[in-house]
């Protein structure tokens, strides 16, 4: 059985063999990718967008093809990229071809010229719900006041960002409406899928981890640096609400002074933010009018080691978002038992269960965040009841035997139908 994944980064096995890097994203495809190639059941190809060549390689037994171009090719769409699509099919002939996500429109052009393959989704975020949410819930005054000069001259800002975004709307559409198959992870992305195509064939298959946290230490309240938050990377973009934590972080801070909050920035120094667009200029501005400048730390982005220090190092961990599905930061971080507080938005509904497993908040509810920031901080016996709870409810989902057989299964199903 022939399976051909189409998927929106360059994997590590794929860059290391080129001697590139990749980025910190998709991270559950690595260890799945290397699981499905080596179970004998499926001969796998991953095909993605990347450099300034066709490529076609193998390694650790996956074909990777590589078709020329760059963010904007997956971004916009593009006719051309048939021509690339036509030689893969008759290098490789898939049986099952395996879309993952529906952030970009490189692969609707294979979706237009081969209709009658057997196609199913892998479900990530959805575009219709991130749209809406893009600004974070930012009024227009500051979207315009913390523009910066570069953002003004390449418009590239956070409102460019969300006309892109409703742009790419329709795409997702067409993608999800040509699938006779999808694949998710919780109620919300099913029902979603279900009301934009209501014959949809839809299978719960969960995502792996990263390898490094199945042989993590595991949170433990003796450990912790005590009052520390860790945000993520909910600094590097409005939806991520890291201006929501900032906000709580002011109210905290009256209770508990010597508060922390740790946040990944795509550029820092000596733990300083260093503004690098409006949002992240916002964010400075935000600090310095609360005075928190001894309350906020900012680290460079991480790999898996360094996620699991920073969430095992940290007395509770925090998910601000605006909109998620399965949050791959919530997911990590109850695996590892950190104590979790989320937005009540999206998927993440499913992941807490709202005072035994973490604490809810509604997204724009700082205040509400505040409290719950305070009660876990200063709860020890809470914390350590959440922690146990969430290492429990999560071992269901990241059990990678069960989500490779159940991978190889939906293919199966698939492939038989």
């Amino acid at each position: 059985m022939k399976v051909l994944w189409i998927v929106n980064m360059l994997l590590p096995d794929a860059a290391e063999y080129l001697g590139v890097k990749t980025g910190f994203s998709g991270t559950w495809m690595i260890n799945m990718s290397r699981e499905i190639a080596n179970s004998g059941d499926v001969e796998l190809a991953i095909a993605c967008v990347y450099g300034d060549e066709f490529k076609d390689f193998t390694v650790n037994n996956i074909r990777y093809f590589c078709i020329p171009g760059n963010g904007k090719t997956m971004l916009f769409y593009n006719e051309k990229l048939i021509k690339y699509w036509d030689i893969i099919e008759e290098r490789f002939n898939a049986d099952i071809v395996n879309f993952h996500g529906t952030e970009y429109s490189h692969g609707v052009s294979y979706l237009r010229k081969y209709k009658d393959k057997k196609k199913v989704l892998t479900i990530q975020g959805v575009m219709a719900k991130i749209s809406p949410e893009r600004c974070g819930g930012l009024p227009l005054s500051v979207l315009l006041r913390y523009r910066t000069i570069k953002e003004w001259l390449h418009f590239n800002g956070m409102l460019e960002q969300k006309y892109l975004s409703n742009r790419n709307v329709k795409y997702e559409t067409e993608i999800i409406k040509s699938m006779q198959y999808v694949t998710g992870r919780t109620d919300w992305d099913k029902y979603y899928m279900q009301s934009i195509n209501p014959d949809i064939k839809y299978f719960r298959c969960y995502y792996d981890l990263r390898e490094e946290f199945y042989h993590a230490p595991k949170w433990n309240i003796d450990n912790v640096n005590r009052n520390t938050i860790y945000a993520a990377g909910s600094a590097q973009a409005p939806m991520k609400g890291g201006h929501i934590v900032i906000e709580a972080l002011n109210l905290v801070k009256r209770e508990i002074p010597n508060v922390k909050a740790i946040f990944l920035a795509s550029k820092q120094e000596n733990g300083k933010l260093v503004p690098t667009n409006g949002y992240t200029k916002y964010i400075a501005d935000l600090i310095k009018k609360y005075n928190l400048e001894d309350n906020v730390e900012f680290v460079s982005g991480q790999r898996g080691d360094g996620v699991i220090k920073l969430m095992t190092n940290s007395h509770i961990t925090v998910v601000p978002s605006a909109i998620e599905n399965a949050s791959a930061t919530l997911r990590e971080a109850m695996h590892l038992g950190s104590p979790c507080i989320a937005a009540f938005r999206g998927g993440m509904t499913e992941l807490v269960d709202d005072g035994k497993s973490g604490f809810l908040y509604d997204y724009t509810e700082y205040e509400f965040l505040a409290g719950r920031i305070v009660q876990m901080l200063r709860d020890d016996e809470l914390a350590k009841e959440f922690s146990r709870n969430a290492i429990e409810k999560s071992s269901a989902w990241h059990n990678k035997e069960k989500n490779k057989d159940d991978y190889i299964r939906m293919y199966k199903i698939i492939f038989e139908d």
